[in-house]
């Protein structure tokens, strides 16, 4: 568990829990219920994996998203982001917009580069470490994203990642781009095992991410 002033982050290892077992222990509303039953397996052992995970750590809240389809907490004022990879869960709780990310390394990321790499980012990229650049980036991305909602899903062309090199819990500044404006961001991440996680907080939220 990380721990920040205003924000905790959990990484959680689920895969051995059964969907039965958990649908068992929590205790879903109908309106839960209802949309948990609508889902395919995986996705079932995710949405019980997250709330068990929040019961585990004695956050007893229900999850609400807003307009911009960004996940809360309730009763409690508190937002949280979610993310799942294999068997691994990352929740991150924040007083302030959080987005955040895990993903597992995998080869087969090298394939798909170029839906979401610009050119501006791939000259910074170092040949001998291209796999964890490439997690990382997506990473950073992928949370850029869950700050806005996931309204814009153009890797390419909406977000963008200053030159970095890869240290143990760097900081690495990245863009969400728009057409009259731009807005810094601060991203984190850090290696679990054979896992990147990549979270984003948004310390100036004034709301304007339209």
């Amino acid at each position: 568990m990380l721990k920040i002033t205003h924000s905790k982050i959990i990484v959680f290892r689920w895969g051995h829990l059964k969907t039965r077992f958990l649908e068992q222990l929590l205790i879903l509303s109908d309106k839960e219920r209802r949309f948990f039953l609508s889902l395919s397996e995986k996705r079932k052992k995710e949405f019980l994996g997250v709330r068990y995970a929040l019961r585990y750590i004695g956050i007893n809240r229900n999850i609400f998203y807003n307009e911009k389809r960004k996940p809360f907490l309730f009763p409690q004022e508190k937002y949280i982001s979610f993310s799942h990879s294999f068997e691994r869960i990352a929740i991150a709780i924040s007083s302030y917009h959080i987005g955040i990310d895990i993903e597992k390394l995998r080869k087969k990321i090298v394939r798909i580069k170029k839906k979401f790499i610009r050119e501006d980012e791939s000259i910074f990229i170092h040949s001998n470490y291209e796999i964890d650049y490439l997690h990382i980036i997506w990473g950073i991305k992928e949370s850029l994203y869950k700050l806005e909602g996931g309204l814009f899903p153009s890797f390419l062309d909406r977000y963008k990642v200053s030159p970095f090199c890869i240290k143990k819990d760097s900081c690495i500044s990245c863009w969400v781009m728009k057409d009259s404006y731009s807005k810094r961001f601060s991203a984190f991440y850090r290696k679990i095992d054979d896992h990147y996680l990549v979270y984003i907080i948004d310390m100036d939220d004034d709301e304007g991410m339209d």
